[in-house]
């Protein structure tokens, strides 16, 4: 008997604790009435269009990206908040050459993916980064608009970067040398 009791005692607490996790639209990223633990999928597979290799070369830049979707990707907690966001995003790989000679290759870090609410009027907004071997990182950070069309049977995505600084008062040691990478490129897809 006291056993039962345990075990009942146990399925209360956990059920008491658990969280129900309410599933909207992603492009309802900003709606008011956010519950405190959400999760904003992709259910009209908005991201998909996006995800696949896309090349760009004008024959002194090749700039070559990899876009795949991650599901139930857990944002970081809004300060004094509690509250939980999942969403899905996508995320990119890189590889950039100038001249024939690789300058980056990161094929296996996540250096450029969709912010919170990637969708505005002018296209799909991504943060980009580059790598650096500065130990503070980069004191800026490129935020790039990708515009989807098909010309002539061929997916495109131009590209259109801005770069905006960071304050970075909390260290000495960063990187402020502008981004390799064209800022402006139309990119086709390969794959």
């Amino acid at each position: 008997m006291k056993n039962i009791f345990k075990i009942l005692l146990i399925l209360f607490s956990i059920s008491c604790f658990s969280q129900t996790i309410e599933q909207r639209p992603l492009e309802s990223y900003f709606d008011s009435n956010c519950p405190k633990h959400v999760y904003f999928k992709d259910v009209n597979n908005l991201l998909d269009k996006y995800v696949g290799t896309w090349v760009y070369n004008d024959g002194t830049h090749y700039f070559k990206i990899t876009f795949n979707k991650q599901t139930f990707y857990r944002e970081t907690p809004v300060a004094n908040k509690k509250i939980t966001i999942y969403t899905d995003r996508i995320y990119g790989l890189y590889q950039y050459k100038l001249n024939g000679v690789e300058v980056y290759n990161v094929t296996n870090m996540k250096y450029a993916h969709s912010t919170s609410n990637p969708f505005t009027y002018m296209g799909f907004r991504i943060f980009f980064d580059e790598p650096t071997t500065a130990s503070c990182g980069r004191s800026k950070l490129g935020k790039a608009i990708l515009q989807h069309s098909i010309n002539n049977g061929l997916e495109q995505l131009t590209w259109i970067r801005t770069d905006e600084n960071m304050e970075m008062i909390w260290c000495q040691s960063f990187d402020s040398t502008p981004f390799k990478t064209p800022a402006n490129m139309v990119l086709t897809k390969v794959n």
